[in-house]
Order: structure tokens, then sequence, then C-alpha cells
């Protein structure tokens, strides 16, 4: 009786792996959900805003009207560049990573990118 090297069924052939997840459908509704928060949020701030102009009497408790429109305005400025950050920030990181790939991880990379378009 011969000794086998593989347990029974597994044969020595190589055999591709099958693609479980394609991410392409969470990637796009990712972005989709993104935008749709960011639209929300400045939707949001642009009501507070305009009730800020139209209603005369509209201020931050315990300080007057021309300070409370220089903190609206800060607070506008911050929300933008949050919201400019949040979604840039992770691509510079990217490009700074793939910045130390090698030759042959940069070629395979933009290769594989594009053939899918």
């Amino acid at each position: 009786m011969e000794r086998q090297e593989l347990l029974p069924g597994v044969s020595a052939e190589p055999y591709p792996p099958a693609v479980v997840f394609d991410s392409r459908a969470a990637v796009r509704r990712a972005r989709i959900r993104a935008a749709v928060i960011d639209g929300a949020q400045i939707a949001l701030v642009g009501g507070v805003d305009w009730l800020f102009l139209h209603f005369p009497h509209t201020h931050v408790p315990f300080v007057g009207r021309s300070h409370s429109l220089a903190i609206l305005a800060g607070l506008n400025v911050l929300l933008v560049a949050y919201l400019a950050l949040a979604r840039m920030l992770p691509r510079w990181r990217a490009k700074r990573v793939a910045g130390t790939w090698t030759p042959a991880e940069r070629a395979r990379f933009t290769q594989t990118l594009h053939a899918r378009r």
C-alpha cells in the first residue's frame, strides 16, 4: 500500500482563488453616504446662517450680535476645513505610503487600475 502525501480529495494542481468580496460596491456606497452626510451638515449650517442673518435679535447667549456673527463665521470656517481635511487627508496619506512602493508594485497597481476602466 502506497502512502499518499495529500489528503483524499486534494489535488496538487494549482487552483486560482475565488473572489469572495467585490469592494467596488461597498466603496461606492460609502462615498455616497459620505456625500449625503456632508450635504446635510452644510445644509444645517446654511440654515443656521440664514436664521442668524434674517433675525436681527439672534445671538449667542452672553455675547453681542457682532461677536455672535464673528463666532458663526469662525465655526463656518472650521466646518469647511474639517470637511475638506476629512476627505483629502486619507488621499494624501495613501499617496505618501504609495511613495514607498517598489517600481514593480507601482506598475502592478497602475496596470490593474487601467484594466478596470
